[in-house]
């Protein structure tokens, strides 16, 4: 291993687009999200999917802003280091690795999970997820490791696959109910408590757009990264906005818009799926396991782009800043994601199998887990973000500043992150849903003690955020 950089010049827009909207999971995310969206939302389910693209694409806004100033691998952390000083950078280093490192433990739960699922629904094997999620978890690591330029490509063509499997099921469902089409999953009248409805589903909604921010931890490996992050940005967000109300349109559609039914399903899309298109629903069932290896991989490539320049700037330990040779890859920061994830998974396991009885420990439920806690966390250092911006531009970049770009439109977004913070946060939630925010609280404690001491001993930490290569 050696302290460098990582390749530059590698990546355009279609490679980061392909790659973000992988990590977005067209698949996975709506799998096992819509379900529960539709059960809050009602029929017009496809509602809080629109509104939560639009809270999406304020706080897109805002990264881009950042990305066209000064493009950088460390993204969240660069820019609220530079914004507001040290101590919240080394915070926000810490948040990250703790959000995303746990929320990407439930991908690893799946990756392995959605194998078993699989071979259970068409065959009479019961086979453990446990052994498969380490050996694909494995594989896919392997792949990061090799470059950038070799896992983005692998990571465009899963998506192509993935998303084409699944327009042709919505589109034989469309066909098949042609004489029962209605607009009823884009009217308010039909959203379940109006307003409340859209409150109860907009976390989860949210939550199936987290990996948009993958575009700027590769901005150094960008030809262009100005131009190419903002465009790949907001051309992913499209995307997916536009797959995931389709699908949710035509998953509604195939249960007759009875939403009780769409309750009773594990994953509606695949109940459909089996539905319509009988034994051909098994690409249906392959898809989920392309999709859940495309966000693994392309998740754990952008996240640990975010440690590594954590680690190279100070504000992390230095050996997570070091890059493999030839390839450029931050293997110290994908290794280090990838054990503590599986560590995080064997964690779960022991507490359900010796603790008190706190949900399921099927890979599902496992999945669900680790998506909430690593959203509730995930969602401090968006809040970060958004007040960073203002700040970040006046004292770097006063010649540019905005008050509507870069105050009113950050604003915005993080006005629009009060919903799931009090959706997430609520109580009365059954456990371990309901400790999951007194567990975030005390991260954020944590982090903001352990980042005034790094500071205190270390006053230089953080003192080459801004000044990583980039290019113009």
């Amino acid at each position: 291993m050696s302290g460098g950089e990582v390749d530059s010049g590698r990546l355009g827009t279609a490679d980061v687009t392909a790659s973000t909207v992988a990590n977005i999971g067209p698949g996975i995310d709506f799998y096992f999200a819509f379900g529960v969206i539709a059960v809050t939302a009602g029929v017009a389910a496809p509602l809080t999917i629109i509104a939560a693209g639009v809270a999406v694409l304020f706080l897109a806004f805002t990264v881009a802003e950042f990305t066209k100033a000064e493009p950088s691998a460390g993204s969240f952390i660069t820019y609220v280091e530079t914004a507001l000083g040290p101590r919240a950078g080394v915070a926000t280093a810490l948040l990250v690795a703790v959000g995303y490192t746990v929320a990407m433990a439930g991908v690893f739960t799946m990756s392995g999970g959605m194998v078993a699922l699989t071979l259970g629904h068409f065959t009479s094997w019961h086979v453990p997820w446990e052994p498969l999620t380490l050996v694909l978890t494995g594989a896919a690591i392997w792949l990061t490791v090799r470059g950038v330029r070799l896992s983005t490509s692998v990571v465009g063509v899963a998506v192509l696959l993935q998303v084409t499997v699944m327009l042709v099921v919505c589109g034989i469902v469309l066909v098949e109910e042609r004489g029962h089409l209605s607009s009823a999953p884009f009217a308010w009248s039909h959203l379940t408590g109006g307003l409340a409805g859209l409150s109860s589903g907009f976390p989860l909604a949210l939550y199936m757009f987290i990996g948009w921010e993958n575009g700027p931890a590769l901005a150094e490996e960008c030809r262009n990264p100005r131009r190419t992050i903002p465009r790949a940005l907001y051309l992913s967000i499209t995307i997916g906005a536009a797959l995931f109300v389709f699908f949710g349109y035509a998953t509604v559609t195939g249960f007759g818009y009875d939403v009780s039914s769409i309750g009773r399903s594990s994953v509606p899309f695949l109940t459909v799926a089996d539905h319509y298109l009988r034994h051909a629903a098994l690409l249906a069932w392959i898809t989920g396991i392309v999709s859940v290896l495309a966000t693994l991989v392309a998740g754990t490539n952008s996240q640990a782009r975010m440690l590594f320049d954590g680690g190279r700037t100070g504000l992390l330990p230095a050996w997570l800043g070091h890059v493999r040779p030839k390839t450029n890859t931050p293997v110290n920061a994908i290794l280090l994601m990838t054990a503590v994830g599986l560590g995080i998974i064997g964690v779960w396991w022991l507490f359900h199998r010796v603790g008190p009885d706190t949900g399921s420990m099927n890979p599902v439920g496992l999945y669900a887990e680790c998506s909430t806690m690593g959203t509730i966390v995930i969602l401090f250092v968006y809040f970060l973000t958004t007040v960073s911006l203002p700040v970040f531009m006046w004292r770097r970049h006063r010649q540019l500043f905005s008050p509507l770009r870069h105050v009113a439109i950050p604003g915005l977004g993080a006005l629009t992150l009060v919903v799931p913070f009090i959706e997430l946060c609520k109580p009365g939630q059954p456990l371990p849903y309901g400790e999951f925010p007194f567990v975030a609280l005390a991260v954020l404690a944590l982090t903001l003690s352990i980042a005034w001491l790094v500071v205190h001993h270390n006053p230089s930490a953080g003192s080459r955020e801004g000044t990583a290569p980039s290019q113009a």
